[in-house]
């Protein structure tokens, strides 16, 4: 990857450094970038948006100190959150899903609003976007690459075999035998492997995509096992989101997620309009239910991350009420009372649940 232009985003976010400090930086974000996983993708996403990061920072201050012994994070929030931003782009270009979703979700749906670089968020969306369809768009299958086998050599050795019979000869003969079946039968392997693959890859889409269309067509919510026009908006809206991500095949989900969703939950509703608060949409859950949704442990090492998600597993593990509010807003920075649409509801429920997909 070409030399990524510090300079321009530093002075976007208004800040000054000199060429040797740009030129400093190149390589430990090189290196960074090299290396980076899931669990890193998310403190760059914290470290973007200004929160505190659970384990620490020491690994990103460390990166950039190997190369100046200067660097500190102390009094420098800025700078961490544009080198952070920086390198979540970079991932980005990469086709990193994962720094997508932690993207979206974090931002909750424009709730946080990061101090530099505000349009990394739509970035960021398009990038699913473009990753939701190439992730459509297989090889088309060719029959014809599957070919006759070669002309075999054995019968002309057989034959001088029979002429002069001899053990060496026959040697030879089963040798070659087994090599060419041996070659042969790979062959055979790589060019039905070049068809099936785009095949199976096909049936695949296929299967989600009657999946999905038949869960909206019939309006049907596979984990309540009730019709979603029988559950008051809060809850539709939520359910519609959760239900969505367990049908979806890939881990960016279907391009036509906000159409689906938003098919979904206006149908047969007068009240899709109107906005619903977290606490409302997550105490609309019946009980009993929690279970059902299936929602991983690793829900713990992205509540900060994640606010509905949170939202339903603090109400399960202290109880409904007001009683879970404090700790919800300690974990998120977030009320609980800040308020979606309906669409908006169901898309962070559905991002946040292909988040925890990816960390699983």
């Amino acid at each position: 990857m070409p030399n990524y232009n510090f300079a321009d985003h530093y002075k976007m976010a208004g800040l000054t450094p000199g060429p040797e400090i740009i030129q400093l930086r190149q390589e430990p974000f090189d290196k960074l970038l090299d290396n980076i996983d899931i669990s890193m993708t998310l403190d760059l996403t914290r470290l973007y948006f200004g929160f505190s990061v659970p384990d620490g920072t020491g690994w990103f201050r460390d990166a950039f100190a190997e190369t100046d012994a200067s660097f500190s994070m102390i009094d420098n929030e800025r700078e961490t959150s544009v080198l952070s931003a920086c390198l979540l782009s970079a991932a980005l270009v990469k086709g990193d899903i994962a720094a997508s979703l932690a993207l979206l979700v974090a931002s909750a749906i424009g709730h946080h609003i990061p101090k530099v670089f505000p349009e990394l968020i739509e970035e960021a969306k398009q990038k699913l976007i473009v990753n939701s369809i190439n992730y459509r768009e297989h090889t088309t299958p060719d029959i014809d690459k599957i070919k006759q086998p070669i002309k075999s050599t054995v019968p002309t050795e057989v034959d001088k075999l029979i002429a002069a019979p001899a053990w060496p000869l026959a040697g030879e003969v089963i040798n070659l035998t087994s090599s060419e079946s041996l070659k042969a039968t790979k062959i055979l392997i790589n060019q039905l492997r070049s068809v099936l693959l785009p095949l199976v890859n096909q049936v695949q889409d296929l299967r989600e995509e009657v999946s999905m269309l038949w869960w909206c067509i019939g309006g049907w919510s596979r984990i309540l096992e009730q019709p979603f026009s029988d559950m008051k908006i809060e809850l539709s809206a939520l359910m519609a989101g959760i239900d969505l991500a367990h049908l979806a095949e890939n881990e960016s989900g279907p391009v036509a997620a906000q159409a689906i969703l938003h098919r979904i939950i206006i149908k047969s509703k007068k009240d899709a309009i109107k906005k619903i608060s977290i606490s409302s949409a997550v105490e609309s859950l019946p009980d009993g239910v929690f279970q059902q949704l299936k929602i991983s442990k690793n829900i713990d090492q992205v509540n900060d991350l994640c606010p509905i998600l949170t939202a339903l597993t603090k109400v399960d593990e202290i109880g409904p009420g007001d009683v879970w509010h404090a700790a919800f807003t300690k974990s998120t920075r977030l009320d609980v009372e800040l308020k979606f649409t309906p669409v908006e509801l169901a898309m962070q429920v559905f991002r946040e649940s292909l988040l925890l997909a990816e960390i699983d």
